[in-house]
């Protein structure tokens, strides 16, 4: 009578994770919060360390260096961390849905998309 029916627990079980979906969320937040990446200029000693959200924690500039060069260092470094922190977060929100078994279509495109692999 309810052989039709095969699939309501799997979109039952899918609801119930998608209302803890929020939830984990602010947990991937937090750790991203205090999760660190850092970025380093290719032809100086400039080192930018960001968090998972990317937030700028700190520059170290090491060395004399003319204003021209620490700019672009500075830049290097802070766009090589922006793009590590992405990949950390894309990582995350990965790791989330697969701990949750969520199957998000496309999901891979949108992530590649957020670190620049799309």
């Amino acid at each position: 009578m309810f052989k039709g029916l095969g699939n309501l627990g799997n979109i039952a079980s899918m609801m119930g994770s998608f209302q803890k979906l929020p939830e984990k969320m602010q947990q991937l937040n937090d750790q991203m919060k205090v999760a660190t990446v850092t970025g380093t200029a290719s032809e100086t000693d400039v080192t930018v360390l960001m968090n998972g959200l990317g937030h700028v924690q700190s520059v170290q500039i090491r060395g004399e260096y003319s204003s021209e060069v620490i700019e672009i260092s500075v830049l290097e470094a802070t766009n090589e961390a922006g793009a590590a922190a992405k990949q950390l977060y894309a990582d995350g929100i990965s790791q989330m849905v697969a701990d949750m078994d969520i199957n998000i279509p496309g999901l891979d495109g949108i992530l590649a998309n957020l670190t620049g692999g799309g």
